[in-house]
């Protein structure tokens, strides 16, 4: 498979990982063109010439990664040039770190009006996403074309448990009558966001009837309800719209609080 072709795969299977490619090189260098992927724990696919320098650009790979920023870094290959590295091949190279990192995989816990409403703006976002209900009628291939899987059962738990939870979900319930069942199910996993439509008054009472079978004050703290931002939604488009923004909101805090770790 070609370099190229793998990038195209990983993008297809929303992985996050880095493109290191040779834009500019002077004077003696290992090559004048290269390119590499580099994966978040510094695994390579391909080159750019190997030795020290590879290794250093693997190492601000590895930083753009946890960073979600492209770069570019440059090198001389000189010992003895000032901010030269330990080479001697006596030339520059100059290089492009492109990193792709993988869009919020959503899991619509609900194919009705808001899920469809959802669903329509995630295929704008060219988000993944998955439709769980427990209508046949409703969770069909025809109301959404684009979604990567749809999980049917009468029993919301066993459809929403198919989906495969994990710390890459961003989970959005609005179900016709059983928000309660698909939260406590939802909770069981390390998901990356988990937000339900409600009221004020219908989370707390949805709140306190999951407190009652066993599921912690901290287990709800992680829960968005009422969902998405406050823009003052009336339609289900509105709605959708605040709960995309969301969304990207967390997304977009996770990252910086991952690279604050990395700076302490």
């Amino acid at each position: 498979m070609l370099l190229m072709e793998k990038v195209a795969l990983l993008t297809r299977q929303n992985e996050t990982f880095a493109l290191a490619m040779i834009i500019e090189s002077k004077g003696s260098t290992p090559r004048h063109v290269g390119k590499m992927i580099v994966y978040r724990d510094g695994t390579i696919e391909g080159t750019v010439g190997g030795g020290l320098a590879e290794h250093y650009v693997i190492e601000e790979c590895v930083k753009a990664i946890e960073n979600g920023q492209s770069n570019i870094v440059e090198y001389k290959l000189n010992k003895y040039a000032k901010d030269g590295i330990d080479m001697d091949c006596g030339g520059t190279v100059r290089v492009f770190i492109e990193v792709y990192t993988s869009r919020p995989e959503l899991v619509l816990v609900g194919a009705g009006h808001i899920g469809y409403a959802v669903a329509k703006l995630a295929d704008f976002l060219e988000y993944p996403y998955c439709i769980v209900d427990d209508r046949v009628d409703y969770c069909t291939r025809e109301r959404f074309p684009h979604a990567a899987n749809l999980f049917v059962n009468e029993d919301i738990e066993k459809a929403l448990l198919a989906a495969n939870l994990n710390e890459k979900s961003y989970v959005a319930i609005f179900t016709k009558d059983c928000d309660d069942i698909a939260l406590k199910t939802a909770l069981q996993f390390p998901c990356a966001y988990i937000g339900m439509v409600a009221s004020k008054r219908r989370a707390i009472h949805v709140f306190e009837k999951l407190k009652s079978e066993g599921v912690t004050p901290e287990q709800l703290e992680q829960v968005h309800s009422p969902i998405g931002l406050k823009i003052g939604s009336e339609t289900s488009e509105e709605i959708a719209i605040g709960i995309i923004g969301e969304i990207i909101k967390v997304n977009r805090e996770k990252r910086t609080l991952k690279v604050k770790q990395l700076n302490r």
